[in-house]
């Protein structure tokens, strides 16, 4: 175990947080294709450039987000949408990207971990649904997912796990594979319940900024890649495909 690097990166993402850091099989800088590799450290070249909403308005008219739909929204002012906020157990924070071929290895592992966990308030789960993999490529699929569980969690916040479960079990299977569509994402949150308010809210990409001006500069400032855990203040430097790690850094 070792400490965060500096206060300020802590400070920026958690307020007191630090970064637990999976080296092995993860989703790399914001200019990597899916499923390359890196060591799982993100840049924070200018490929993330996400403080103007470019990206977000190149890729299909994303909505300035300035009124959520029949007064739902989430907390624009932090980098996740949080579960189970009442718990007094580990505060973890996890960084995916919904293109990311490791993060669905990692939610495929160990979601129904986490869902036990956090539905016996043994933790505070703080989901950060990152739109990296689409800064350095032709695609607004990561962004446009990410943007997506938010409006999920606006409706709901109970239907959150149930939305990745769903997304990345539609991810595609290869670099050649063809990506859902905002209309194909819109589809998937409807058969978890989503409604026709959240739904609206998807084909607007009304979360969409928020994952490129919020999410993405905070991940990019801790210089991490996809998936990490972040852990009560505390960095491992484990390997979760390693049987048994994250089920003993969570349960301890």
């Amino acid at each position: 175990m070792s400490a965060l690097p500096t206060p300020s990166r802590r400070s920026l993402l958690l307020g007191g947080g630090a970064v637990l850091t999976f080296t092995l099989a993860a989703c790399g800088g914001s200019a990597d294709e899916p499923g390359e590799n890196d060591g799982g450290t993100a840049t924070g070249e200018d490929g993330a450039s996400t403080g103007d909403g470019g990206s977000a308005s190149d890729g299909g008219g994303a909505s300035d987000g300035g009124g959520a739909a029949a007064g739902r929204d989430i907390d624009r002012s932090v980098p996740y949408l949080e579960l189970a906020g009442a718990s007094s157990g580990k505060m973890v924070d996890l960084l995916l990207d919904f293109r990311c071929p490791p993060c669905r290895g990692f939610m495929e592992t160990f979601g129904t971990l986490l869902r036990d966990l956090v539905e016996s308030e043994e933790l505070v789960l703080r989901i950060h649904p990152r739109p990296m993999l689409d800064l350095g490529r032709d695609s607004t699929y990561s962004q446009d997912t990410a943007g997506a569980a938010a409006a999920v969690y606006a409706q709901d916040p109970a239907l959150l796990l149930d939305f990745e479960e769903a997304m990345y079990a539609a991810q595609p299977e290869s670099p050649d594979e063809p990506e859902a569509d905002i209309e194909e994402i819109a589809r998937i949150a409807q058969g978890v319940g989503g409604d026709e308010t959240c739904l609206q809210q998807i084909r607007d990409r009304v979360y969409v900024p928020w994952t490129l001006e919020v999410v993405e500069p905070a991940a990019q400032e801790l210089e991490v890649g996809t998936p990490t855990l972040i852990i009560d203040g505390e960095i491992w430097e484990g390997d979760w495909t390693q049987p048994g790690a994250v089920e003993n850094v969570l349960r301890s």
